[in-house]
């Protein structure tokens, strides 16, 4: 839905249970026509939004977020700021095929998300 559209993946690889990620964001993409003109701001739900789809294209299969213990946005993501940023994903994979992941979206020591919860295969 996002990727390939309003950010990109430029690197990602595996480190044991976790996914190390570096993306782009298209800073000028028309979401931030709305949020907002005049001081782009990355919305939240589309922070959850690149962690779910970084963790599909790592899997190589459509995954639900069923449920998020912790979400917490600590940052403004400004793209006009910082178009780059690395998400890392630690997870655990569960006998059904689900992943318990707690998740980190950050630019050098400026963290702007973090979730932790549960994604499950779609159906």
């Amino acid at each position: 839905m996002l990727l390939d559209n309003f950010f990109y993946i430029l690197t990602l690889e595996k480190e044991g249970p976790c996914i190390r990620t570096r993306i782009r964001i298209d800073k000028h993409h028309k979401i931030f026509n709305g949020h907002f003109p005049a001081i782009p701001i990355v919305p939240g739900v589309c922070m959850m939004e690149m962690i779910r789809e970084i963790t599909e294209k790592h899997f190589n299969r459509l995954l639900t977020i069923e449920s998020a213990d912790t979400i917490k946005f600590l940052s403004i993501l400004n793209p006009m700021e910082n178009d780059e940023a690395q998400a890392d994903i630690d997870y655990e994979e569960e006998a059904n095929g689900g992943l318990r992941i707690s998740a980190t979206l950050f630019a050098g020591d400026l963290i702007f998300f973090k979730l932790k919860g549960l994604l499950q295969p779609s159906q």
